[in-house]
């Protein structure tokens, strides 16, 4: 990349500007994303400068002023090359002969490197820019110049997946959502689920959102904290997975609304126990390994002896949660006490049946963690 000055586009290029204070720079590169555009988007606080290639409303490249995240520096810091080679490289630099290329001429870097090591300090530029909460960005939309931008082939949905992340900021996650009373509801955009890199906790958050919990009925279910849970929250809503509940949505909600009200007690039980069956279903998995699945298998194969009809169609393969909207199927045409009854006592049963077979198949620290891990999940009940 050639001198830091991707503005100097011609007088036609057309200009956005405005505050990151009122949108986020996670906000503005999902907002780029959707349309597709092409430019440059520059971010500014104080003296430093970054500036973002998109193309197609992908992320391609990016650059910044401060000089421990220009490519040399970046290099010197992660230990890839020397501080010697580094300074004898710098001097070699001429329009037309980049660094990097300066470095591979020079074989302290190998050709296969170079890349990775690019991609790499873009993602720095970025991590660091995500942590912004104030400064001016500014757009230009206009084409781009393939001399002299590196076109690279990163996720964009994953940078922002990951900037996201490492917010500190209650303010702006909040902003974001909106309050904690907003409903939220799932999108059915499964295209971007399928690019994303969820973990096993953003799986879980994602699953509560049903569009009928609020925001804080969802922090109230989830053993995350509320600053962790609302976070995953905001990052699902900027990526389209999810969006805030409108007039239609409460319109159609308004006449299920007794029902809904009746089941969500149900729901959120349910949603307890599978907290716990999660917690030692993660416990085992790294004792185990794949081993888990089939402890976990064996166990409702067990229950299912006494509880077929319940867990039909139900296993525990996600994360060791059991599937609430499946059970409930399965029992619908019971009266609503009935369903609660038979559900809390095959749940229980399962809790039982669990924590005998890591009693018997493995060692005494084995059920210590499980015990205490259900001993903290009845609590949460209030058994």
């Amino acid at each position: 990349m050639a001198d830091l000055d991707p503005l100097g586009g011609d007088a036609e290029d057309l200009s956005i500007k405005g505050e990151i204070e009122t949108s986020s720079v996670p906000e503005l590169l999902r907002s780029l994303l959707a349309s597709g555009e092409t430019g440059v988007l520059t971010v500014r606080r104080g003296d430093v400068t970054k500036s973002i290639y998109i193309q197609h409303g992908r992320v391609v490249y990016a650059a910044s002023n401060n000089a421990d995240e220009r490519l040399g520096e970046s290099l010197v810091i992660r230990g890839k090359i020397t501080a010697r080679q580094f300074l004898e490289a710098s001097k070699m630099i001429r329009p037309g002969r980049r660094l990097g290329g300066i470095l591979v001429e020079m074989e302290a870097l190998d050709p296969e490197d170079l890349i990775p090591a690019v991609e790499q300090q873009v993602h720095d530029i970025l991590m660091e820019l995500f942590d912004w909460t104030h400064g001016e960005y500014e757009l230009v939309i206009k084409d781009m110049d393939p001399d002299q931008v590196l076109s690279l082939n990163i996720s964009t949905e994953n940078l922002i997946l990951q900037g996201i992340r490492r917010s500190r900021s209650f303010s702006q996650v909040i902003r974001g959502i909106g309050d904690i009373d907003a409903i939220l509801v799932p999108t059915g955009v499964t295209d971007v689920l399928y690019r994303l890199d969820l973990t096993a906790e953003e799986q879980e958050i994602l699953s509560h959102v049903n569009g009928r919990a609020t925001v804080e009925q969802i922090c109230d279910v989830s053993y995350l904290s509320n600053f962790e849970t609302c976070r995953i929250l905001w990052a699902l809503k900027v990526l389209g997975v999810i969006r805030r509940s409108g007039a239609d949505d409460a319109a159609a909600q308004g006449d299920r609304a007794l029902k809904q009200e009746k089941e969500l007690d149900l729901e959120a039980i349910v949603e307890k126990f599978n907290q716990m069956f999660s917690r030692i279903y993660h416990f085992l998995r790294g004792r185990l390994g794949d081993g888990a699945d089939g402890f976990m298998d064996a166990c409702l194969e067990e229950v299912s002896r006494q509880y077929g009809a319940l867990f039909g169609g139900v296993d525990l393969k996600h994360y060791g949660r059991a599937d609430y909207e499946q059970m409930l199927a399965n029992v619908a045409d019971l009266p609503p006490e009935q369903r609660k009854s038979l559900m809390v006592a095959a749940l229980n049963e399962l809790v039982f049946v669990m924590q005998l077979a890591v009693r018997t198949r493995y060692g005494a620290q084995e059920e210590a963690v499980v015990s205490g891990i259900i001993k903290d999940g009845l609590r949460r009940l209030g058994a």
